[in-house]
C-alpha cells in the first residue's frame, strides 16, 4: 500500500495533442507535441500498435509531467500519456471533455 502523499507527488495535467507522428523504424512508438497552456512538450507513447497518430491529434488527454526525461529511439520524452489497459494488453484512450482547459491539474 502507498500513502496518499505519494500520489500527490505526480503532476498530472490536461494536454492538447497538437501533432502526432509515428517514430520511424519502431513498431509501437508515437511522438506527440502536446500543449499544456504555458508550455509545449514532446511526449513519446508506445501505443502505435493499437492507435494511429490521427487518433490522437486535436484531442485532450491526461499526462504526467514531472517524470525524468527518457529517450526512446533518439526522441526525448518529457512526460507520459495516461491510458487504461486490460490484463490482455488492450489499451484504451481516456479523452478529456473539450470544455476542460489545457494545463488543468488532475487529481
Amino acid at each position: 500500500m502507498y500513502d496518499v502523499e505519494e500520489f500527490w507527488k505526480f503532476d498530472m495535467r490536461v494536454g492538447l495533442v497538437k501533432d502526432a507522428e509515428k517514430i520511424p523504424r519502431t513498431r509501437k512508438l508515437i511522438k506527440l507535441v502536446v500543449d499544456f497552456g504555458k508550455e509545449e512538450r514532446t511526449i513519446v507513447t508506445g501505443i502505435a500498435d493499437q492507435y494511429s497518430p490521427e487518433d490522437l491529434k486535436g484531442k485532450k488527454f491526461i499526462f504526467v509531467l514531472n517524470l525524468k526525461p527518457k529517450k526512446f529511439s533518439g526522441v526525448e520524452s518529457q512526460g507520459m500519456l495516461i491510458v487504461a489497459e486490460t490484463e490482455e494488453g488492450r489499451v484504451f484512450l481516456i479523452p478529456v471533455p473539450d470544455e476542460v482547459p489545457v494545463g488543468t491539474k488532475v487529481w
